[in-house]
């Protein structure tokens, strides 16, 4: 067996510790899905339990880390950090840093870029499209949810806003923790996705809009540079970078 053969063999760990709800554990779950799907050995090591993720994508962490490890938390010592927001906290890591986009390479001096992918279950389903704006966010200040309020309000009445923590507002139908099988189907029935957060690193759900056919007004801070990419193009840039598969990889 040669050294390429051997190193095509070597496992990959996703390490998260006190991320439990973000986008990047979801995205963490849809890039070990996708390199599952290229034949590549991908787990995930993860302190707490994510019943709803571990079922949807099949994938049950596992306590004990091995192989190559990259790691989404400041607290996790590993091989590689993939840097998916600005928190100032993740600026402690010390390993290269995979960065989700050009803005976030700039911003701390990262190594790489290899970006963020848009899952398949997102598409056009020619549904109708009766929402007239749909938001998302969670209810804290780097969303801004009250302004993109403000402004859906202008575009049309009826208005939608989802995300993991929501609150009622008049004139808006709010979604808490919708069920990632529900959250496409909003986004097709919606005609227009607003997003105005003060600042995004990727900005995920306007490619998942994008990608499900609604029209985008992005307003956010930060990353602007954001298209439909499977997750399986992203882990293929992630296997290239980390010299893995290479056939595959191209």
């Amino acid at each position: 067996m040669g050294r390429l053969e051997k190193r095509t063999r070597k496992p990959i760990c996703f390490l998260f510790s006190e991320i439990q709800t973000c986008g990047a554990v979801l995205s963490g779950f849809e890039l070990c899905e996708a390199l599952r799907k290229l034949g590549i050995e991908c787990d995930i090591y993860s302190e707490y339990e994510n019943p709803e993720l571990e079922q949807f994508f099949n994938i049950k962490p596992i306590r004990e880390r091995r192989g190559i490890t990259i790691t989404f938390t400041p607290h996790l010592p590993g091989d590689y950090a993939y840097v998916r927001t600005q928190d100032g906290r993740w600026l402690n890591h010390t390993e290269p840093k995979i960065c989700v986009s050009e803005y976030i390479k700039d911003w701390i001096q990262g190594d790489v870029v290899i970006g963020n992918g848009t899952h398949e279950r997102f598409q056009n389903l020619k549904l109708d499209r009766f929402i007239d704006v749909l938001i998302e966010g969670n209810d804290e200040a780097n969303k801004n949810i009250e302004e993109t309020v403000k402004e859906a309000k202008k575009i049309g009445e009826r208005v939608v806003w989802f995300g993991r923590e929501t609150r009622k507002i008049d004139g808006v139908s709010n979604i808490s923790s919708p069920h990632l099988k529900k959250i496409p189907l909003l986004y097709n029935h919606a005609k227009i996705f607003l997003k105005m957060s003060k600042n995004e690193g990727w900005g995920r759900p306007i490619a998942e809009a994008m990608a499900c056919g609604c029209q985008i007004i992005n307003k956010s801070g930060g990353n602007q540079d954001i298209k439909v990419v499977s997750w399986e193009s992203v882990a293929k840039k992630l296997l290239k970078y980390l010299c893995l598969n290479p056939a595959k990889a191209t």
